[in-house]
This record gives C-alpha cells, structure tokens and sequence, in this order.
C-alpha cells in the first residue's frame, strides 16, 4: 500500500506539472504564430520602393510559405486554419491585382483579417489567460494593442492616399479619419498604461532594460505621423497633403511598431520560456525529494526486516515444528542481540516447562502450548503492525498535505499592495479593452451602473483581471447563438451584502448540475479551455474577503455574481 501511495501521489505532482508546463508551452507556439504575422503589415503597408523601410523585405512567396508552416506546426493545438486560409487568399488577390481601387480595397480587408487572425491566435494560445502579471500585459500589448494600431495606422494612410488621388475629402472620410486619430492615440496610450502595467511584475528589471527604448520610439513616430496626417487633412483641404512627407511618416511609423512588436514579442518568448524551464526544473526537484522519500522508505523496509521480520519469522519456524513434532523437545538456538533475545530466552525456558510436563499431560498441554504460541503471536503481531502503521500513516499524511501547499502556491501572490478602486471606472476600462471582441462577436453591450461612486479596497490589477475573465467567458458563451440575440450586460450596484458586480449573458447557459464544480481547478466546459480562469477568480475574490457565484439566466444565458465588502470613500 505504501508503494501504491507513493506512485499515486508521484503521477499526480508529474500531471500537474505537465499540464502548467504544457499551458506555457501553447503560448509559446501562439506568440511565435504571431510572429509571422506581424511581419506581413510592412509588406501590405509600406511602398515596395519605399527606401525608408529598413526592415527584412521578404517576397510575397516567402510569406505565404511561412504563413502556412506557422498554421502546420499550430494545427494541433489552435482553431485558426479558416483565418488563416482566409488570409492567404486576400494577400494572393492583393499582389496579384495592381487595380488601385482594388488594391485599397483589399489592403483593408487584409488589414481585418490579419486582427482577427491575431485576435484568434491569443485565444486559443492560452495567451490571453496568462496567469502571470508581466507576461499578461505583454501578451495583450502584442496580441491586442499592436495589431489593432498598425491596423487603424493602414486605413487612414489609405483614406489619405485615396483622398489626394481623387482631390477630394468628403465629409464621411473626414469624420472617419478624425475618429482614427482619436483610436489610434487611445490605443497608443494603452500600449503605454499596459507596458507600465507589466512593468510592476518586472522583478530584475530585464524587461525595461529590452522593451522601454523601442516602445517609446514607436509612440514617437506614431505621434510624429498623426501630425504630418492632420497638417495634411485637417479644415478638409487635401491639397496641402505633401505625399512624400505623409509616406514617410508612415513608415517610419509601421517600422517603429513592428520593430517594437519584435522587442516585446522577443521578450514575451523569454519569459515563457522561462516559466516553463523552471517548472521542469520544480518538477525535477520534487520528484528527487520523492526520491529520497522512496529510498528512505526502503531503508526502513530493510531494517524492520531485518531487526522484527526475520525474527518474528524464526519464532514461526520454531511453532511450526511443535506442532509438526507434537513435542516440546525443540529449542531455539538463535543467539540475537536485539529486543527479541528475551522473547527468545523465555520462549524457551517455556518449551523446556512443557517438556517436562509432557509426560503427565500430554495431549492438554500440547493444545494449550499451541494455543498460547497462536494468541502470543497474534499479539505480538498486531502490536508491531500498530506501531508501524503509525509513523506511516504521519508520512502519507504529511506528504498530502504539502503537495496540496504545492498545488496552491501556485495560484497564490502575496505582497500585493491594497488600495481604493472605484469599481464602475474598473468596469468601463475592462469594456474599453474589450470593444474590439465585443464588435467582432456582434454582440450588444447592455450597462447598469450605480450612479454614485461604487469604492472597494483592494488590488486594482487582480479585480480588473477577474471581469475581463467573466467578459471573456461570456462572450465566448454566446458565440455558437444564432436564433436569439446576443447581449452583454454588466450591473453594479451596492446591498447590504456589499458591492455586487453582474455579468449575465444570453449564450448556452450551464447545466445547473455543474455550478458548484466550475470554479474547481482544470475543470472546463469547453474543448479548447484549461479550467483554471474561474478558479483563479475565485482565489482572488476570496482573497479580497468577497465571493463569487453562477447560476442560470432566464430564460437564456448565464449570471455570474461578485460580492465585494464596500469600502467608504476617504474625505479628501
């Protein structure tokens, strides 16, 4: 039974290792995907004669073939093929039509193809339920906010082109452009907030040290080419726009982004890389500890043996020849130098007794002998048996407790400084972040929020990381509905009970069976997922003092419920 105990115990440390180090690993594969995809924008972007572009100018061959060998060594692990194969085909259509309308055209279809693409790549990678704070905000730097700049950065560069062809700005491209401005400096400040953001998990300050330079010169060059855009634009008088300047600008500007890309990305892979070495390198600490446990183990096996079995053994031998011989003629000889040597002497002192009693009662005293040699032996047996079981149960049971302190360290981080989070702003930032999957999914956000000001104390980085969960699950909810529509809808308000934010959907829904199971560890509905997002919620909802629940929606959908203590907010 110990040996079985062990093995279970060692193949369950080895499974959980194995599933977090695969989980790092799929992200690993999705952030080199989305290296190839990142370097299609200059190629759809940039002038083929454009001699400011000082980045590698692959052929169109080249990267359609790497764009189909990154989708061959991701097939197995990401739902992408359709994106991708959707891609290629416009990319094909885009070199191979010098149509200039056409060509406008399907830049921008390229254009969104490629963000959903990359969008797809970071849900299905795990990227996007990364669980560490660093490596959280430079995946969703990479995945999210680069792809959708260079994306708003194309279609005002091909508003503007298609403006000086024609000499004319109407006011609907007017409008459209004054809004990419505003989207394309929005996102360019989130890129900032998000890389300060990752920063706080930057422990020996290696990710500063690689990123910072090459994410400040990409902010400056946007912010560069928006100037040049709105000298040329602004008051609707195209005819100022200086071609040369504007097409410089912008590819300073897409080169500066990709080459950023590059420096997160580079970085991202590091640390990814790095989470999984130190998990193999857990995993094999552990199992050496397993290791000495076994070997002790048997150490101990060898010396009760030894010293208990062995002797126990001899005095069984001696009881069976009794009672082979029906006499009480036999002696033991063994000369042992442990606790048994007593035993040994009055076990035969008792046999010399019986002995010389044979002769006046024969039959009696053999069965009485038989039957104290039985009842000794059993005694001794189960007295033994209980001493051992003893420090072996405390082994097992020790061993248990500290592979569980294992498995939840690693869902735990303490330090994390407390402070007022004002829960409606949360809320709408968590929405901003997620507007691009909201408009891409069709979905049709509904908000409640609490006029007055909702405060609670607490990490601000973990809470936002707990709705965006809850809006990524449902969103993700409602994408196989059809018949009805989809809606979102997020409330908070304050009760007795305390803050209570709601994010109800009118997707699937969940089999009411199942609520009390879906905050476990790896437990998942879905066939791409992990099952660990809602346990991490629920980590860090208990954690803030709060709680979390599901229960079905009516008459469709799901409602997740967070309740928070309220937290007064301090006279200024």
């Amino acid at each position: 039974m110990f040996v079985i105990s062990i093995a279970v115990t060692t193949a369950a440390l080895v499974a959980e290792k194995q599933l977090a180090i695969a989980f790092a690993h799929k992200e690993l594969v999705g952030s080199r995907y989305l290296a190839i995809v990142r370097d299609i924008y200059p190629a759809i972007l940039i002038q083929p004669d454009d001699p400011s572009l000082a980045l590698p100018r692959p052929s169109p061959d080249e990267i359609l073939k790497a764009l189909a060998a990154a989708e061959a060594d991701a097939a197995n692990g990401l739902q992408t093929a359709e994106l991708e194969q959707a891609l290629a085909e416009t990319l094909r259509k885009l070199w191979s039509d010098k149509t200039a309308q056409n060509t406008d055209r399907l830049v921008l279809e390229a254009l969104s193809n490629e963000h959903k693409l990359a969008s797809r790549i970071g849900d299905d990678s795990n990227l996007a339920l990364d669980p560490d704070l660093n490596t959280y905000y430079l995946q969703n730097i990479v995945v999210a906010r680069l792809a959708g700049l260079v994306s708003q950065l194309g279609e005002m560069q091909t508003l503007l082109r298609a403006a000086k062809a024609t000499g004319s700005l109407s006011n609907k491209h007017m409008a459209r452009l004054v809004f990419l401005d505003s989207s394309i400096r929005s996102t360019a400040d989130a890129v900032k907030s998000d890389f300060a953001a990752a920063g706080r998990g930057d422990v020996d300050g290696s990710l500063r040290r690689n990123v910072d330079a090459a994410i400040a010169t990409m902010i400056a060059s946007v912010e560069s080419y928006l100037g040049t855009a709105n000298a040329a634009h602004l008051g609707g008088e195209i005819t100022r726009l200086d071609p040369a300047s504007l097409e410089r600008a912008f590819s300073s500007a897409v080169g500066s982004i990709v080459k950023g890309w590059g420096s997160a990305q580079t970085d991202l892979n590091r640390l990814l890389q790095q989470r999984i070495d130190d998990l193999v390198g857990k995993l094999g600490l552990s199992l050496t500890l397993i290791g000495v446990l076994v070997g002790l183990s048997i150490l101990l096996a060898i010396m009760t043996h030894r010293h208990i079995v062995s002797s126990l053994g001899h005095l069984g031998e001696i009881v069976a020849k009794v009672g082979k011989s029906k006499t009480s003629n036999v002696v033991s000889d063994r000369d042992t130098k442990d606790e048994f040597k007593s035993l040994t002497l009055a076990f035969n002192e008792m046999l010399a007794e019986l002995a010389a009693a044979r002769e006046r009662e024969i039959a009696d005293q053999a069965r009485s002998a038989q039957q104290t040699l039985l009842t000794t032996m059993g005694q001794m047996a189960a007295s033994i048996a209980h001493e051992l079981n003893q420090p072996l149960a405390a082994m097992v049971t020790n061993a248990n407790a500290s592979l569980r302190f294992l498995a939840n360290s690693m869902f735990k981080k303490d330090g994390q400084k407390k402070a007022e989070v004002n829960v409606n702003q949360l809320i709408q930032e968590v929405l901003g972040l997620m507007q691009g999957d909201l408009e891409n999914q069709q979905v049709s956000l509904r908000t409640e929020l609490e006029a007055q000001p909702i405060q609670v104390l607490g990490d601000r980085v973990q809470l936002q990381q707990v709705i965006l969960n809850l809006i990524t699950n449902a969103i993700d909810a409602m994408g196989s509905v059809t018949e009805r529509q989809r809606v979102l809808r997020v409330k908070s308000e304050t009760k007795e009970s305390g803050v209570v934010i709601t994010v109800e959907d009118s997707g699937t829904g969940i089999d009411p069976k199942i609520t009390g199971r879906i905050f476990d560890a790896f437990y998942t509905t879905k066939s791409h997922g992990m099952g660990v997002g809602l346990a991490i919620c629920r980590s860090i909802i208990e954690a803030h003092g709060g709680g979390i629940s599901a229960s079905p929606g009516n008459p469709n959908g799901c409602i997740f419920q967070v309740v928070l203590p309220t937290h007064e907010l301090r006279a200024a």
